[in-house]
């Protein structure tokens, strides 16, 4: 389900991360399972009247509309994805609901927004396609643009434990998703410098978060 691994910013900047560049099939596809945990995100997201959001890997947007409705007119949320593909479709999705949103190609381990401009970092099943080592460089970046006590939020696809249900999403979504494990990102967090760092499962068997906090 994945495409090459090479993509470009406007800027020049390349990543080796994996890109979809199928954006509205993938919305045709995806997009109405997605729309259905976003709730769930936004609760664990906790964003106030008034803050700015960053969603990294924001796909086609839909994450960024719903979250929207929590920062209210006096807040912002902001959307980058590596995939020129994806951000022309989230632009589209949030021009036909009707909400101001700001889009941009970007990638996730060179965020393209000065340091401490966010209160909160958010990425939906997006981190899995990085190497381990963008990873890492991801995390530092949304330390970097969070501002002091900014909150980082991370939803992942977490395997089914059971060995039949592993087996079943195993052929369906190949065996590198099998590898996701969200705890590890934990680690990742903890290393950064996020404090408060948490794991949980959300209320949808195959999403977990984890969670941190800047203190500066």
């Amino acid at each position: 389900m994945r495409d090459h691994f090479h993509s470009t910013t406007p800027h020049g900047e390349a990543t080796r991360g994996h890109v979809i560049h199928w954006a509205p099939v993938y919305d045709w596809v995806f997009g109405g399972i997605l729309r259905r945990t976003h709730g769930a995100v936004v609760d664990l997201a906790a964003l106030s009247a008034g803050e700015r959001a960053l969603d990294v890997g924001c796909g086609t947007g839909s994450l960024a509309v719903a979250l929207k409705a929590s920062a209210g007119p006096t807040g912002s949320v902001h959307g980058i994805d590596a995939s020129q593909e994806m951000i022309e479709v989230a632009r589209h999705n949030a021009s036909r609901a009707g909400v101001d949103l700001n889009f941009q190609v970007g990638l996730a381990e060179a965020i393209p927004f000065p340091n401490g401009t966010f209160d909160l970092v958010v990425s939906q099943l997006a981190i899995h396609h990085l190497p381990d080592d963008l990873k890492q460089s991801a995390f530092a970046e949304m330390y970097r643009v969070l501002k002091s006590d900014g909150r980082c939020l991370i939803i992942d696809f977490e395997p089914p434990k059971s060995v039949p249900w592993r087996l079943v999403a195993r052929m369906v979504l190949g065996r590198e998703m099998m590898r996701i494990s969200v705890t590890d990102y934990r680690v990742l967090l903890e290393n950064t410098g996020f404090t408060k760092v948490e794991t949980g499962r959300t209320r949808y068997r195959l999403l977990s978060f984890v969670r941190g906090q800047v203190a500066r």
